[in-house]
């Protein structure tokens, strides 16, 4: 998948299988280096911890896809967030995290294409129990992880991938008109998901222009989501990753119970609400599974036009 298909997945918040391998060579491993005594690798997830900086790093492993979230990757998440979770209430001396795709072209280009496409094959129930378990195995690290989470954002974080990234405390981004945060719903044909809404409005936008992004399908500037309060340093693509790293670092120099505490009754008092958020927007999403027009706003999508959705009443 080439740069052109990068540009439709990043815009509309979707990535399809990849045809070839020739943009593999755009995609390298950070160059940070890890000094690490603890690590879990998955085909998908990976762990890692810089013992001098007292930094954990988790990476999304799929970069031919831009880092799709995938139900493979999202257990693969959750089995690593368990692990995490573990160590940091046991032996672990890690006091911040950031979370990163491989890579320097995107964060995460959103759901996996195939995979919803399936879904107009299922009943609406059993695609509500299969939304939630998708959220969760990712949101999961908001109950499970007690330190910092900081979102590395040198690329475009899209549908699921931009609620992923508000899920995290904190997220650095790339400057100079790079899209970063993408809310591509509506655009696909279906409401917002995985907390979208939920996870806009508990980092502090209005619930007015948190609805007018989503109504409108928009997608974010680094400059733009940083003018609303959702990006936290906004820095040249290249230097995101570190940038993040480094404010990771100074973190973990504070005292760890008061952060660990802090962290604790930030999220506590975020989340109150959200178990009853991500019920809702699985069954709006899987209500518009089952129309007989899912997929025509992906195909629209590919086809670079707008999407010619049924009417309201129809089934």
């Amino acid at each position: 998948m080439g740069r052109r298909s990068l540009s439709i997945s990043s815009q509309f918040g979707m990535t399809a299988s990849p045809k070839g391998s020739s943009s593999l060579s755009k995609f390298r491993a950070t160059s940070r280096s890890f000094s690490s005594t603890s690590s879990v690798a998955s085909s998908l997830v990976t762990w890692s911890v810089d013992e001098a900086t007292k930094v954990g790093t988790i990476t999304l492993q799929s970069p031919r896809t831009y880092n799709a979230l995938t139900v493979e990757m999202g257990r693969d998440f959750e089995r690593v967030i368990t692990k995490i979770e573990k160590e940091l209430y046991n032996q672990s001396n890690v006091q911040a995290i950031v979370l990163q795709g491989e890579g320097e072209e995107a964060f995460s280009a959103g759901g996996n294409l195939k995979w919803l496409l399936s879904l107009h094959e299922h009943s609406v129930h059993a695609n509500v129990d299969a939304m939630i378990q998708f959220y969760t195995s990712f949101l999961c690290l908001r109950q499970k992880i007690p330190v910092p989470v900081i979102a590395a954002l040198p690329g475009p974080a899209m549908g699921a991938g931009a609620c992923l990234a508000l899920a995290c405390d904190l997220r650095v981004a790339a400057e100079g008109q790079v899209r970063v945060l993408g809310f591509p719903f509506s655009k696909l044909g279906i409401p917002s998901g995985m907390g979208g809404l939920y996870l806009l409005q508990k980092q502090g936008l209005s619930a007015s222009k948190a609805t007018e992004i989503l109504l409108l399908g928009h997608t974010l500037t680094g400059e733009e989501a940083n003018e609303l309060g959702l990006i936290n340093r906004l820095v040249p693509a290249n230097q995101v990753k570190s940038a993040a790293h480094e404010l990771a670092a100074e973190i973990a120099t504070r005292h760890p119970v008061a952060v660990r505490s802090m962290i604790r009754t930030w999220r506590l008092g975020q989340d109150a609400g959200l178990a009853d958020a991500l019920y809702r927007d699985a069954h709006a999403q899987a209500m518009c599974y089952n129309r007989n027009d899912w997929g025509q706003g992906l195909k629209a999508v590919a086809e670079k036009r707008h999407a010619d959705f049924d009417s309201y009443h129809s089934k």
